[in-house]
C-alpha cells in the first residue's frame, strides 16, 4: 500500500492514551537504557553515541549502556531496535546509511525507515571531493573542466552503494561529467591510493581527508554542505561552484522503535536538546562535525526527503551492492 509523507510522519510518531503518557513521562527511565550501535567500540561512529549516553545518564540518574553490534552495515543493530519493546529503554544509533540507504538496496534488513521513531541527529558531516596534490586543478571549476577535457576520470570512494557514491553521482549529474567509480572496502585504502597517485580523485568524508589536505599530500576542492565548514574555511561548497543539486549531510543520530509513547519521545527530545547544544558535546566530537539538534518531526521530514532523493539515483542508475 502506498504511504504518503504525512502518513509516514504519523506512523513514525507513535500515540498512547493520555493516562499512560503521563505515567511514562514521570517514571521514564525506570531501569538502564541501552544504545544499540552498529559499529565496533572505539571507532568514529561510536564516540558521539558514548558521549551522548554519558550525558543522558548523568541527567536521568540511570545507567546508559552502549551495545556494539557491528555487521551488515549497521543493519543488525537497527533491526534489534525495530523489534525492541516500545518503552524507551532501547534506543539506537541512526545513520543515513543504516536507516535510509540499506533498506533500499538490501532485501533482508528486517526493517524500513517507518519502523523507527527518529529523535534527533547528534551531528552531521559533509562529503568532499579531493585530488592528488599534482592534479592540474586547484578549484572545483578547474576540476570539472579537466574531467570534461579527459571525457571521464577514475574516482575512488567507499562502497558500491554508499552515501559517498550517491554524492559522487549527484556531482556527476550536476556538473555534466563522467566519473568512473572505484569502490574500496574502507576510506583509508582510498586515501592511501590518492596520496600515492594511483587514483586521481576521491569522494569521501572530510575526516578521512583533512589530515592529508593539511599535510599537502592531496587537495580538497569542495564540500557537500550548504555552507563552508569551520574546519575547512578556505574550501568552498559545491553550490559555490554552481552545483545547486550536490548538497548532502550525512548524520549520526538517535532513534526509538516506532510506536514509542509520545511522552517518552518528548522526554528524550528535551534532554537531547540540552546535550547536543552544549559546549561539552561540541568539544567532545571532531572539529569537522556539526552538532545538529532537530525536533523529531523535522528529523523525520529530513530523512524522508533524503530517501526520496537517493531512491531516484539508486533506481535510475541501477546501483546494487
Amino acid at each position: 500500500m502506498h504511504m504518503n509523507r504525512r502518513q509516514a510522519l504519523g506512523g513514525l510518531a507513535g500515540l498512547a492514551a493520555p493516562g499512560l503518557l503521563l505515567a511514562q513521562a514521570t517514571s521514564f527511565p525506570t531501569k538502564a537504557v541501552e544504545i544499540q550501535v552498529g559499529a565496533t567500540a572505539g571507532g568514529a561512529t561510536d564516540i558521539g553515541a558514548r558521549l551522548a549516553g554519558q550525558m543522558l545518564s548523568e541527567a536521568w540518574g540511570q545507567p546508559v549502556v552502549i551495545q556494539n553490534k557491528a555487521g551488515a552495515g549497521g543493519s543488525i543493530a537497527a533491526a534489534a531496535v525495530a523489534r525492541a519493546e516500545k518503552t524507551g529503554h532501547v534506543v539506537g544509533l541512526a545513520t543515513d546509511s543504516t536507516v535510509i540507504i540499506n533498506p533500499l538496496v538490501v532485501a533482508d534488513t528486517g526493517y524500513r525507515l517507518e519502523d523507527f521513531q527518529l529523535l534527533t541527529p547528534l551531528y552531521t558531516g559533509a562529503f568532499a571531493v579531493a585530488v592528488h596534490k599534482d592534479f592540474p586543478a586547484n578549484t572545483l571549476k578547474e576540476f570539472i573542466a579537466e574531467v570534461r577535457r579527459k571525457r571521464e576520470i577514475t574516482c575512488a570512494m567507499f562502497g558500491t552503494v554508499s552515501s559517498p557514491r550517491l554524492v559522487a553521482e549527484m556531482f556527476a549529474d550536476d556538473a555534466g561529467v563522467k566519473l568512473v567509480p572505484v569502490a574500496y572496502k574502507g576510506e583509508i585504502d582510498g586515501v592511501r591510493d590518492i596520496v600515492a597517485g594511483i587514483v586521481p580523485a576521491f569522494f569521501g568524508t572530510t575526516a578521512s581527508l583533512i589530515p592529508q589536505h593539511k599535510a599537502g599530500t592531496l587537495k580538497i576542492l569542495g564540500v557537500s554542505f550548504t555552507e563552508r565548514l569551520q574546519a575547512l574555511p578556505d574550501v568552498p561548497t559545491f553550490r559555490e561552484a554552481g552545483l545547486e543539486n550536490t548538497v548532502y549531510r550525512w548524520f549520526h543520530g538517535l532513534m526509538l522503535p516506532a510506536g514509542t509513547p509520545r511522552a517518552v519521545v518528548d522526554k528524550y527530545s528535551a534532554q537531547l536538546q540540552k546535550v547536543v547544544t552544549s559546549d561539552r558535546f561540541r568539544a567532545g566530537i571532531a572539529s569537522d562535525l556539526t552538532p545538529t539538534f532537530m525536533q523529531p518531526a523535522a528529523f523525520t521530514e529530513m530523512a524522508l526527503a533524503t530517501r526520496e532523493r537517493v531512491q531516484v539515483i539508486i533506481r535510475g542508475k541501477n546501483l546494487k551492492p
